[in-house]
């Protein structure tokens, strides 16, 4: 941190404040509220693509996310101090996602670097959703009980199973 919490505190909160549109520091009344962004995603009003277009340009969407990768390079207590804020003036979180929830993760700890490169910033921005697909019948979510296989085959892979249902597909 290159300057003290209470400075940053200070201008995380004038900042907000400048950029977070009214309408986006009222409760959410439902899904249809939530932006979670994606290529077909319709926002809810002018305001929700404006704050989720500001939030990422800054790189708070993934505010503890390498600038690299769009994040804004926060150190954890500048994230939770944005949290804070973010909270005490009632602004929404500009952007839900798999994508930054389990995906994002996962590439920045194993990813590579071409891998993160073509994703991570498109996560950041909302320019693609992700999905997670454990489900498969009889096992549920319940992956100790999951039935499909994966064999290599040399030059390809050879998948026996069934998926039929994935979350936020």
């Amino acid at each position: 941190m290159t300057q003290s919490p209470e400075d940053f505190r200070a201008e995380t909160r004038a900042w907000l404040e400048a950029n977070c549109p009214p309408a986006m520091r009222t409760p959410m009344r439902g899904e249809k509220d939530a932006c979670w962004g994606g290529r077909n995603f319709v926002p809810s009003c002018p305001e929700q693509k404006l704050w989720l277009d500001v939030m990422a340009a800054k790189g708070w969407t993934v505010p503890d996310w390498p600038k690299e990768y769009g994040g804004g390079g926060l150190s954890p207590l500048e994230t939770k101090i944005l949290r804070e804020e973010m909270a005490s003036l009632g602004c929404r979180i500009p952007l839900m996602s798999f994508g930054i929830s389990m995906l994002g993760p996962a590439l920045l700890k194993y990813g590579t670097e071409a891998q993160k490169l073509e994703h991570l910033t498109k996560i950041a921005r909302g320019e693609i959703r992700w999905c997670q697909g454990y489900s498969e019948p009889g096992a549920g979510s319940d992956l100790a009980s999951l039935a499909t296989k994966c064999e290599d085959k040399g030059d390809h892979f050879l998948l026996n199973g069934s998926k039929p249902y994935i979350s936020n597909g």
